[in-house]
């Protein structure tokens, strides 16, 4: 056993005690564009405190990077960028219509609606 296999095994050891060895591996692209989009997102609300506005760019960043994997295969022409900046812009604000829709709607009306004779 040469010194680079030893130095090695011991980084990797240490990197899996800590627990982040087995982190995933992250798209630096997708994560830049969500991180964009929940920037927008964040300094076009004027009536948000300091808090609120870290929570609104880490609930839009995270969402645009999660989603983006489904969005991606759905626009293909896309980087992984644009599209992670385009579901940080959108994924939000549709969710909240749909909840609210789904606060005003009984559940039969849901139902309907899903089986499509609404």
């Amino acid at each position: 056993m040469n010194m680079a296999d030893s130095t090695y095994n011991s980084i990797s050891g240490l990197l899996l005690g800590l627990g982040i060895g087995t982190l995933p591996l992250i798209d630096g692209e997708a994560l830049f564009g969500a991180a964009l989009g929940a920037w927008l997102v964040t300094t076009t609300r004027v009536n948000f405190k300091a808090w609120q506005r870290m929570g609104s760019l880490l609930l839009s960043a995270g969402v645009g990077y999660l989603f983006t994997p489904v969005a991606l295969p759905l626009v293909p022409s896309l980087t992984g960028g644009v599209t992670a900046f385009i579901c940080a812009l959108i994924v939000i604000p549709v969710s909240i219509k749909l909840m609210q829709w789904i606060d005003g709607a009984g559940i039969g009306e849901i139902i309907r609606h899903l089986r499509g004779r609404g």
